[in-house]
C-alpha cells in the first residue's frame, strides 16, 4: 500500500515545498520510499507519492512513474491482482516493461484503452493519472471503495487531492471549516457517510468512481456499481448444493489471488465464519503454517479468542494473540492521529491492536471483511425478516403494549445486551424495511441530534443516504435492498474506512478476498432464501464450509468486534469523557448545548440509558477538533 498526494490548476500552483509537506503526511503509509513530479506553464501540475513495498521492492518500483512513451505519469495505492496476466499479454503485443510493478502494467493499460483500462483492473485501488498529450489529470477509485481518495477545490481554482485528509490540510488551501450535514449524518451512524466529509471543503471520491480535470472542467463520472439479481438465471441454473460448490471453488480462488506478495503474509483470526474461511483458504495453498493474528478481552463477554485458537489448532495456523485493554497512553494518540475526520467505530480500538500485532510479524495481512454485505450475515438482515412478522402484529401491541415492557428491561453495559437489541428493533421495525434498516443502525435519532445543538439548522434526514441506495430497485423492500444499502454506505464508508485507516496506520496492507469483484458479482445473482433462510445467516456460505470449518465455528452465534465502550467510559475512560465533553469545553466549541450532554453522561453513568455510542461518538469529534482544528469553534 501506499499514499498518494497532489495537485492541478491553471496556475496558482502550490510550491514543491507545499507538495512534499502533503506527501511526508502520509508517511505511515508509505515508509519505504518516495517521490515527487510537477510542470510548470498555463497548467500547473504535481504529483507526489509515499512507498510501501510490496512488489518489484527495488528502486526502479519508485513512484511517481513514468510510461515509456513518457506521455503518462501516475501515482498509484493499491494492488492489481491480475496484472501478471495483463503484463504478458501487453508484452506479446511488443509493450516493453522496466519493472516487474503492477503499477507500470496500469500504465500501459491506459495508454492502450484510455480510461477503459478500468474494466481491466482487477483489485482494490486509488491512482492519479497525469496525460500531457490530452491536458488531462484523473482520479480513480476502484470498484467497492476499499482504497479511498479524497480531492478539494480551492478558492483560487486548484484541484487538490490526497490518500488522506490530513494531507489536503498539509496544503493550507482547503475550507476546513465543519460541514453540519455531514456532521448531523456522523452524529446517527458514527461515521461519516457518503460523498460529504467533516470538512465543508473536501469531498470522498465514490467508489467505482473517476474524476476528470480538463483545462479547468471537473467531471465525475460513475464506471461500476454493484447490482443485487436475485431473480437472474444463474448459467447454469444452480442447486442450494451446487451454488454452495461453486462458492467455495470461487472463494479459493479470490484468496489465491491476494497471496502475490515479496514480502511476509499473514492474516487477521477472530474466530468467527469469514475469517476462518480465509485461514481455510490460505492452508489449502500455503506449505507453510499460515501466520494468523488475534486478539482478546479481558472481559469474557467480549472475549471470543477462544474461537481463533480452536481454528487456528484446526488448519496447523502460526497463532499470535494479543489482548486489547483501555491503556489510553497506548492507543489515544495514534487513534487520534488516524481520525482525518470523527469516526466513532469502537471496533477501531482492537483493530488497531490487530493491526500492530500483525505488523511485527508480516507486511500483508488478509481479512474477512465483506462477508456479512455479501452474504447477508448481520443482525440487521435477521431484523429485516423479523420485522416483516413485526408488522403484521396489531397496532396496538406494536405502539403500546411492546413499548411499556421494553421499558421495563433493566439497561445493561454487557456487548450487545438485550434491552440494546430490543429497544433498537422496537424503535425501527414498524417502519418501511429500507427506513427500519437504517433504524436498527442509527445510534443517536433525528430528534436527539436536533436537540443536542446549539442553533437552528435546516438538515436533511439521514435515512436520505439508505433510501437512494435502492430508488433504482423494482422493489427495494426485498432483501436485495438490505444489502445494496449496505453496500452503498455501511461498507465504504464505516468497514473500509476502518480496515484502512487502522492498517495504515502502522504500514501493513489489509486485503480483502470476500470483496473480489467477480466474487461479488456472482454471489449478487444468487436467490435471496440462499443467503438468508429464515432466520438463518449466509446459509451458502455455511454450506460451502460445512466439513471444512470447525462445526462449533460454522454454527455459532455471530459476534462483533467491538469493545466494552459502555463499561470503560464509566472507568477508564471516564476522566477523558469528563475533561473533553465538560461544559466549559462544549461552550467555547459552540456547536451543542451542554446541558444536553451533561444530561446524557449523567444518565449513562446511573445505568438508566447507554448512551455509550453517542458519548464516544462526542469524545471522537473533539478528539478531531482538537488534533485538526486546533480546537477551534465550529
Amino acid at each position: 500500500m501506499c499514499g498518494l498526494a497532489g495537485y492541478v490548476g491553471q496556475g496558482n500552483g502550490v510550491s514543491e515545498e507545499t507538495l512534499i509537506r502533503m506527501r511526508d503526511r502520509l508517511q505511515h503509509r508509505g515508509p519505504d520510499d518516495s517521490g515527487t513530479y510537477s510542470i510548470t506553464g498555463p497548467i500547473d501540475m504535481g504529483i507526489a507519492h509515499r512507498r510501501l513495498s510490496i512488489l518489484d521492492t527495488r528502486r526502479v518500483g519508485q513512484q511517481p512513474m513514468k510510461s515509456p512513451s513518457g506521455r503518462t505519469h501516475i501515482v498509484y495505492n493499491g494492488e492489481f491482482y491480475g496484472f501478471k496476466t495483463e503484463r504478458e499479454r501487453l508484452h506479446a503485443a511488443g509493450v516493453e516493461f522496466r519493472t516487474k510493478t503492477d503499477t507500470e502494467v496500469i500504465l500501459a493499460l491506459y495508454e492502450q484503452y484510455g480510461i477503459h483500462c478500468l474494466e481491466r483492473i482487477d483489485g482494490m485501488f486509488a491512482f492519479a493519472i497525469w496525460d500531457h498529450a490530452e491536458r488531462t489529470l484523473i482520479l480513480a477509485r476502484d470498484r467497492l471503495g476499499i482504497k479511498p481518495l479524497f480531492y478539494a477545490q480551492t478558492a483560487d481554482g486548484q484541484l487538490l487531492f490526497a490518500s488522506e485528509i490530513k494531507a489536503l490540510l498539509a496544503s493550507g488551501k482547503v475550507d476546513d471549516n465543519i460541514d453540519i450535514q455531514a456532521h448531523h449524518d456522523y452524529l446517527g451512524l458514527n461515521y461519516v457517510p457518503g460523498e460529504r466529509t467533516m470538512l465543508r471543503g473536501i469531498k470522498r471520491l465514490p467508489p467505482g468512481h473517476y474524476l476528470t480535470w480538463t483545462d479547468g472542467r471537473i467531471r465525475l463520472t460513475r464506471y461500476w456499481s454493484q447490482t443485487f439479481h436475485p431473480d437472474a438465471q444463474l448459467k447454469p441454473k444452480l442447486s442450494f448444493n451446487d451454488a454452495a460448490d461453486h462458492l467455495r471453488a470461487r472463494f479459493q480462488t479470490a484468496v489465491q489471488k491476494r497471496l502475490i506478495s515479496d514480502v511476509p503474509l499473514g492474516m487477521f483470526l477472530s474466530g468467527g465464519i469469514d475469517s476462518s474461511a480465509v485461514l481455510m483458504a490460505m492452508a489449502n495453498v500455503q506449505s507453510q503454517p499460515v501466520k494468523a493474528f488475534t486478539i482478546r478481552f479481558a472481559e469474557n463477554s467480549y472475549d471470543e479468542s477462544e474461537f481463533a485458537q480452536h481454528a487456528a489448532r484446526h488448519f496447523g495456523a502460526e497463532h499470535h494473540i494479543e489482548t486489547v485493554s483501555a491503556d489510553l497512553d497506548t492507543f489515544l494518540d495514534p487513534l487520534t492521529e488516524s481520525m482525518d475526520e470523527p469516526y466513532a467505530d469502537s471496533s477501531m480500538i482492537p483493530l488497531w491492536y490487530l493491526c500492530r500485532l500483525a505488523r511485527r510479524h508480516v507486511t500483508v495481512a488478509l481479512g474477512g471483511d465483506g462477508g456479512d454485505e455479501v452474504f447477508a450475515g448481520y443482525r440487521t438482515h435477521y431484523a429485516w425478516q423479523l420485522a416483516k412478522v413485526w408488522r403484521a402484529l396489531p397496532r396496538r401491541l406494536r405502539e403500546n403494549w411492546a413499548p411499556r415492557l421494553v421499558s421495563t428491561l433493566p439497561v445493561s453495559h454487557k456487548k450487545v445486551s438485550l434491552d440494546l437489541k430490543v429497544r433498537a428493533f422496537i424503535k425501527a421495525a414498524s417502519h418501511t424495511p429500507i427506513d427500519a434498516h437504517y433504524g436498527f443502525k442509527e445510534f443517536m435519532s433525528e430528534d436527539a441530534r436536533t436537540h443536542l445543538l446549539s442553533e437552528k439548522h435546516t438538515l436533511e434526514p439521514t435515512v436520505r443516504l439508505f433510501r437512494s441506495a435502492v430508488e433504482h430497485l423494482d422493489d427495494p423492500t426485498r432483501l436485495h435492498g438490505i444489502l445494496a444499502a449496505d453496500f452503498s454506505v455501511y461498507l465504504p464508508d464505516d468497514i473500509l474506512v476502518k480496515v484502512d485507516r487502522m492498517s495504515m496506520l502502522h504500514g501493513l496492507e489489509a486485503r480483502v478476498p470476500f470483496l473480489d469483484h467477480d466474487l461479488v458479482e456472482w454471489s449478487a445473482q444468487l436467490p435471496e432464501h440462499y443467503k438468508l433462510r429464515a432466520l438463518r445467516t449466509k446459509a451458502v456460505l455455511k454450506r460451502a464450509l460445512h466439513g471444512r470449518v470447525p462445526h462449533r465455528i460454522l454454527y455459532r452465534k455471530k459476534a462483533g468486534f467491538n469493545v466494552p465502550m459502555a463499561e470503560w467510559l464509566s472507568g477508564p475512560i471516564k476522566p477523558l469523557m469528563l475533561d473533553l465533553l465538560s461544559p466549559h469545553s462544549i461552550r467555547h466549541l459552540g456547536l451543542w448545548s451542554p446541558d444536553v450532554i451533561e444530561r446524557m453522561i449523567k444518565a449513562h453513568l446511573n445505568k438508566d440509558a447507554d448512551h455509550s455510542r453517542s458519548l464516544w461518538a462526542l469524545i471522537c469529534f473533539m478528539l478531531f477538533n482538537q488534533k485538526y482544528r486546533h480546537g477551534r469553534s465550529a
